[in-house]
């Protein structure tokens, strides 16, 4: 009777010690898939952060490429050149007569491509400052990171209508150049000297721009 008493508490014992084992085991498994965890999120975080990083770094890139000194040059002129258009086109919209259908389409060009212009050097301008501020923060600050891109954005697509509205205009003045009329205010190729030479001297140099600008990029 003794040993089979004996017997049972050693097997209790026996038991007891495989169940804390087994505790054991499960704890130290619990805590290495914890630490395996946070050793994954570690690494996730850090891979983002790079990958802000060089985000951040190919975009401020690409910025300070696009506003250099030269291109500032470039669209300080053109802002000049716009800015004088819409003056000269302003001065003569009401003294077009109705049947001078050239000169007027003319005057609608240029005041559209000086306004482009203008607002051009402006969105150049903000985003020069844009960069600078993305250059010094990086990510810290991406509020101005996105501020910078959106703004930059608005420079492109207003550059491409400008582009566009340019060229359209080059076209139309020289179309001009063979039947423009000076003296007849009843002709359809009517136009006052000042508004056909200032449309010819704008957009020839809004072509030469375009390829300043191009060489400045490089």
């Amino acid at each position: 009777m003794y040993k089979i008493h004996r017997q049972g508490q050693l097997n209790n014992k026996e038991n007891k010690s495989k169940v804390s084992k087994t505790q054991d085991e499960e704890e130290r498994t619990k805590v290495s898939v914890i630490a395996m965890e946070d050793d994954e999120e570690m690494r996730r975080l850090e891979r983002k952060k790079r990958s802000q990083e060089d985000m951040v770094a190919d975009f401020v890139k690409i910025l300070e490429q696009m506003m250099n000194p030269r291109q500032a040059v470039t669209s300080f002129v053109s802002a000049t050149t716009g800015l004088g258009a819409v003056i000269v086109a302003l001065l003569y919209l009401n003294n077009i007569p109705e049947t001078a259908s050239k000169a007027k389409e003319l005057i609608v060009v240029l005041i559209v491509y000086g306004v482009l212009q203008v607002l051009l050097a402006t969105a150049f301008f903000v985003t020069c400052m844009q960069t600078s501020i993305a250059v010094s923060k990086g990510v810290k600050d991406a509020f101005q990171i996105v501020v910078g891109l959106l703004v930059a954005l608005v420079y492109v697509a207003i550059a491409l209508i400008s582009l566009v509205v340019g060229i359209f205009g080059f076209y139309k003045t020289i179309c001009l150049v063979s039947y423009v009329e000076y003296m007849d205010r009843t002709s359809t190729f009517f136009c006052p000297p000042p508004v056909f030479y200032t449309s010819l001297c704008v957009f020839i140099l809004h072509i030469i721009l375009i390829v300043l600008k191009c060489c400045c990029c490089k």
